[in-house]
């Protein structure tokens, strides 16, 4: 995976409840995949954060997605904040591991694990309009610069503590 995960890296643990028929993708994802999703707190030298909201968040986020079969999570991190926001960012040190259970709605008891890693990272640049960004179509609906972080925060009281500077 690249640079080890330090122990001392903040953990938080969170349980997401989906339906029954998406509790399989997550499967897939877990066995095929990595299961693992990198993310970065990118801020520029002003000490602003750019943040997406993309077609799956209630929010603001940081930008991530699912690391590639072999990818590290560094490099995953650098690929996704330029896929998402156009921004090439150095990547920084973890400052938070998620630890996540995915559990089906309609029996509680199918769950599958997955790690969701946000690292330290910085960048300068211009965010371009969102229809230039993404992998697919659709996929981010806004990115831009903050000078503070929103109050339409994606999962605000998971994330708000490990974004702030």
């Amino acid at each position: 995976m690249g640079r080890d995960l330090s122990p001392d890296t903040p953990r938080e643990t969170q349980t997401i409840r989906v339906p029954p028929a998406d509790i399989q993708a997550y499967r897939d994802w877990t066995l095929e995949g990595s299961g693992l999703t990198a993310a970065a707190r990118v801020t520029d030298a002003a000490g602003r954060i750019a943040l997406v909201k993309n077609h799956w968040s209630n929010g603001w986020i940081v930008p991530g997605g699912a690391v590639e079969p072999g990818e590290s999570l560094i490099d995953a991190a650098r690929r996704e904040v330029h896929e998402e926001t156009g921004l090439k960012a150095t990547i920084r040190d973890p400052l938070l591991i998620i630890d996540q259970t995915y559990v089906s709605t309609a029996d509680r008891e199918t769950r599958v694990s997955a790690q969701f890693v946000v690292f330290d990272a910085d960048a300068t640049g211009t965010i371009p309009d969102s229809d230039r960004l993404g992998v697919e179509t659709g996929e981010i609906r806004a990115a831009r610069w903050f000078r503070t972080l929103p109050d339409e925060l994606h999962e605000a009281d998971l994330f708000r503590p490990y974004l702030r500077e």
